[in-house]
């Protein structure tokens, strides 16, 4: 019984290895923009029911606040946007399910807003999405309005973040010996 139970419990562990790591993981994102109210709400979940992060960001006027609840606030100065972007990036790693994206807008910003509608639809299809996958609805109203409501759903998997993370490791440990040798040469 010891003997067959340890093997029974190794290979499931295998099998439940296995499928971590090669079964897709989703995340949904709603965001919503109004450009009247200076305010940017976001949402993220995971698999759909999940809630991850939420809240809203305004501007102050050294840079960005994050809200995520009624008591906590992040302050993000506008020089320390850039170096929070050069940061670790995995963001290909990640590969867009679904698209909708609905915005409501008035004449002045009919133009580059259409054009971004075209841009955002020929881009998802490029990437192999599939038609049934993508909503795109723009409506014209009176007045000078912009409102941007979105919501896409990313999948990827644990093996796919692994191995952007190696591969960051890696590039990161070959830039470090070039400067340490650059330095012994020189």
């Amino acid at each position: 019984m010891g003997r067959s139970f340890f093997w029974a419990f190794q290979i499931f562990s295998l099998v439940m290895t296995v499928v971590q790591l090669f079964l897709p993981i989703f995340l949904t994102i709603d965001a919503h923009y109004d450009m009247n109210r200076r305010k940017f709400c976001f949402s993220l979940r995971l698999f759909g029911f999940l809630r991850l992060v939420g809240g809203y960001i305004a501007t102050y006027k050294g840079g960005l606040a994050i809200h995520v609840s009624k008591k906590k606030a992040f302050l993000l100065p506008y020089s320390e946007v850039d170096k929070k972007r050069k940061k670790f990036s995995f963001m290909r790693t990640f590969h867009l399910s679904s698209f909708v994206l609905t915005t409501e807008t008035g004449a002045e910003y009919l133009l580059p807003v259409a054009t971004a509608h075209a841009l955002l639809r020929t881009y998802f299809f490029s990437k192999g999405g599939k038609k049934k996958k993508i909503e795109n609805n723009l409506w014209l109203t009176d007045g000078d309005v912009l409102r941007l409501s979105l919501k896409a759903t990313l999948r990827f998997t644990l093996w796919m973040l692994l191995c952007a993370l190696f591969k960051f490791i890696k590039e990161k440990i070959k830039e470090l010996w070039r400067k340490k040798t650059k330095k012994s040469t020189a």
